[in-house]
C-alpha cells in the first residue's frame, strides 16, 4: 500500500485507483575484496550499503472498457514522470475474499481500511517499463523502483520539527524509537543552552554529514576558539577564532560558516556525525548561549 509524494509536495493516494501492494526489500550490501597471491580465500577490503529495491503491484478494477484507458492514463501521470518522488507505506485491515460466484472484487476493495504511515518515506525512481495486464476489467501493473539517492527510509520532518509536534502524531515505531511510547516522557530536545548535553539520533542509521543533511548552529561567547566534541564518536570540531553574542557559527553538512561567510581555513576541517541513539556532547572555549541540531532520521 502506498502514497506517492512528488518533489513539489503534491501527494497521490494510490488506494483511490485500486489495491497498491508495496514490497520493500532489504538494502543491498556491497563487498569489495582483493586476492592475495599465495593466500587462500579472499581479503575483504570494504563493505557498505548499496541501493534498495522496492516493488509496487497495483491491482485494478475497471468499470468499463473506457475506464481501463482512464486508469492507465491516471497511473501514467503519477508514476511515469522522469522526476524522482517519495513513496510512503500504508497498511490495511478488513480485507474480505470474494465469495463463490462473485465476478467483481469491488465489494472486497470497499471493505479495506487504509492506515498511512507518514513518518518515513523512500526517495525512488522507476527502473522497469511494464504496462497493465488486463483480464477483462481486472488489471495488474508491477512497478519496480530503486532508491535514487540514499537507500534508507527517512522522516519527512527534521529533529527541530519534533519539538513543536503533538505526541499524538508520533505513532508506532517512531514513538518507540524516540522513547515516548509511554507518553509520560517529554519529547527529546534538539536545542540546548548549556555546554554539555545529549543529542538523540532517533533513527537506526548513523547521520553522516558527508552524505546526509546535518546542520549545527552555535551561538555564544568564545574568546579565542570554540570546540564541539561528540564524546560518543570521539569527533572534535574546532573553530580557531572568537565568537561574540551577535555571531552565529554554522556547520552545514561539510560547510563551515560564520555569519554567512565561509571560514574553512580557520577550522580543523573535521566533521561531526551522529551515532545511533544518544550522543553525548560538550562544547569548550567559552559559554554557549544556544546550540541546535537539525537533521532527519534514517531507517534501514
Amino acid at each position: 500500500m502506498a502514497i506517492i509524494e512528488k518533489l513539489d509536495g503534491s501527494r497521490y493516494d494510490l488506494t483511490k485507483y485500486g489495491i497498491p501492494l508495496l514490497k520493500v526489500n532489504p538494502v543491498d550490501i556491497i563487498y569489495d575484496s582483493e586476492n592475495v597471491r599465495g593466500r587462500p580465500g579472499r581479503n575483504r577490503t570494504d563493505r557498505y550499503h548499496g541501493v534498495r529495491k522496492l516493488q509496487l503491484t497495483m491491482l485494478l478494477n475497471a468499470k468499463s472498457e473506457t475506464d481501463t484507458i482512464i486508469l492507465r492514463d491516471k497511473l501514467a501521470a503519477i508514476l511515469d514522470d522522469v522526476e524522482d518522488f517519495y513513496l510512503y507505506e500504508q497498511v490495511s485491515k478488513g480485507y474480505k475474499f470474494e465469495l463463490p460466484g462473485e465476478t467483481s472484487f469491488k465489494t472486497s476493495i470497499d471493505q479495506l481500511q487504509w492506515h498511512p504511515h507518514m513518518y518515513k518515506r523512500w526517495r525512488v525512481e522507476r527502473i522497469n517499463n511494464d504496462g497493465i495486464e488486463w483480464d477483462g476489467y481486472r488489471g495488474k501493473r508491477v512497478i519496480e523502483f530503486e532508491t535514487s539517492d540514499l537507500p534508507y527510509a527517512e522522516t519527512p520532518f527534521t529533529s527541530l520539527d519534533i519539538q513543536s509536534m503533538e505526541k499524538s502524531w508520533l505513532d508506532g515505531r517512531l514513538a518507540w524509537q524516540l522513547g515516548v511510547a509511554d507518553w509520560n516522557n517529554p519529547l527529546p530536545s534538539y536545542t540546548f543552552n548549556s555546554n554539555t548535553f545529549n543529542v538523540l539520533n532517533g533513527g537506526n542509521v548513523k547521520v553522516d554529514p558527508r552524505c546526509m543533511p546535518l546542520k549545527i548552529i552555535l551561538k555564544g561567547s568564545f574568546s579565542s576558539n570554540a570546540t564541539i566534541r561528540n564524546n560518543t564518536t570521539g569527533e572534535v570540531f574546532i573553530y580557531k577564532g572568537s565568537l561574540t553574542s551577535s555571531d552565529t557559527l554554522v556547520l552545514d553538512r561539510i560547510s563551515y560558516l560564520k555569519n554567512g561567510a565561509h571560514i574553512t581555513g580557520s577550522t580543523n576541517k573535521k566533521l561531526i556525525s551522529l551515532a545511533k541513539g544518544n550522543n553525548s556532547f560538550s562544547v569548550s572555549g567559552g559559554t554557549v548561549t544556544s546550540i541546535s541540531f537539525e537533521f532527519p532520521f534514517y531507517y534501514l
